[in-house]
């Protein structure tokens, strides 16, 4: 733990780039029994500083990081995670997987801390982070955990926070819920034109999308 600080300055003044990635690497495994302890020393920002610099490996470490010390925040610590957020949010749409899920988790555990706080609420769920978290629920490749905690943040963002709430709705969210749930159905003899004609006007003629009971208690 004492070597924490250490860590986290190889981090922000870097030298080497073999020895920052090696202090992620310890600081990783830091993360999973102190990470409040890199919470507190500013740990976050300092490993999301020079994120893209990194090797793709090296991101996921930084960002693994980042979500153990988002765990089961109280108020006074809101501060030391708030100007990570938007760096966080980028990396929802990133091309790597892991990182989309760890970004999520993040966000995810930052919602959870403070869902009876309107304030800080209103401070996480900013117009960038709604957009992309509508566009990565719309994304083929996200994967069935990652799709669940995207929407359980959204419900807890939209729970407290009104204007949270009708900021989506200008974003079309009640669409992509729609998207999200049911596909056009039509008899495969229908000719094509007829079936642009008709899906408008017959509303019975959707199919459900496959949904798992958390995902549907999410929506």
């Amino acid at each position: 733990v004492e070597a924490i600080p250490t860590f986290l300055e190889k981090l922000q003044v870097i030298q080497c780039m073999d020895v920052a990635e090696q202090s992620l690497t310890a600081l990783e495994m830091l993360s999973k029994k102190h990470h409040k302890s890199i919470l507190h020393a500013k740990g976050v920002p300092a490993c999301l500083m020079y994120l893209d610099f990194f090797s793709m490996s090296a991101q996921v470490k930084a960002l693994t990081v980042t979500a153990n010390s988002c765990q089961g925040l109280q108020a006074e610590e809101f501060v030391l995670v708030q100007e990570a957020i938007p760096i966080i949010s980028s990396r929802l749409k990133s091309d790597d997987k892991k990182s989309v899920d760890l970004a999520c988790q993040a966000l995810s555990r930052l919602a959870d801390s403070y869902k009876l706080d309107k304030e800080r609420l209103a401070e996480i769920g900013k117009p960038e982070v709604l957009e992309n978290l509508q566009e990565l629920l719309q994304k083929p490749t996200v994967s069935p955990n990652t799709f669940t905690t995207c929407l359980h943040i959204l419900v807890i963002l939209t729970s407290n926070t009104p204007t949270t709430s009708l900021r989506l709705l200008k974003q079309d969210m009640g669409g992509t819920l729609k998207k999200l749930l049911v596909v056009p159905a039509f008899p495969e003899n229908l000719p094509s034109s007829s079936k642009s004609l008709n899906q408008g006007l017959d509303a019975d003629m959707v199919e459900l999308i496959p949904r798992s009971p958390q995902e549907l208690y999410e929506m």
